[in-house]
């Protein structure tokens, strides 16, 4: 987790704030600094440090406590933005790249997004998965199956080059499915699209 307004650095900031390069950082420094400046929680590949801690160890100060207090603007990773949500990381992801969940932000070469965005995002409704488990009613439903129709937009999309191409196992875990099924589904949704012209 980014707190809401703190600078960050990476080791490579870190190197370049000492004056050093990384190379010269990691032989003489590093495993001392990493000994008394914590990474921020969740931070991986890269691991992230405040800049304010940083600047504070490489005067000689003492470091500043980092906000203990949630803000809807802290920046989180996949994982931390699943856990809020009710969801996994991989889903986060997915919903993003499907335009259901807020796309992130760019930082340090991934994507983060706003505990706010994290929260909207746990009131979403459920999505359909099938019937209840124990249902008794084994009888072919006749209702359409919203998936289709979000999966003949998504195509579309893909189509005008607005998002990558659309795959089996995309649809199997935005839907919980096999990629057996996700891809019935995709061979209904371009069925849908022909019958429609587009």
């Amino acid at each position: 987790m980014i707190p809401h307004g703190r600078p960050t650095l990476d080791v490579h900031g870190v190197a370049e704030l000492a004056g050093v390069s990384l190379t010269t950082w990691r032989r003489r420094s590093h495993t001392q600094f990493a000994a008394a400046v914590q990474p921020l929680p969740g931070s991986q590949r890269p691991v992230l440090y405040d800049a304010a801690q940083v600047a504070a160890y490489l005067a000689g100060e003492p470091r500043p406590a980092l906000p203990t207090d949630p803000s809807p603007d802290d920046l989180l990773t996949d994982t931390e933005a699943g856990a809020v949500a009710g969801i996994s990381g991989s889903t986060v992801r997915a919903d993003a790249a499907t335009g259901r969940m807020h796309p992130g932000i760019e930082r340090h070469g991934r994507r983060w997004w706003t505990r706010a965005a994290a929260e909207a995002h746990a009131a979403r409704p459920p999505q359909y998965k099938g019937r209840t488990p124990g249902s008794k009613d084994k009888a072919p439903r006749n209702r359409p199956d919203h998936r289709v129709a979000e999966v003949v937009t998504e195509l579309a999309a893909a189509d005008e080059g607005k998002r990558r191409p659309v795959t089996a196992a995309e649809l199997a875990e935005l839907y919980d499915v096999s990629e057996r099924t996700a891809e019935r589904i995709m061979t209904k949704a371009r069925a849908a699209r022909q019958a429609a012209g587009t």
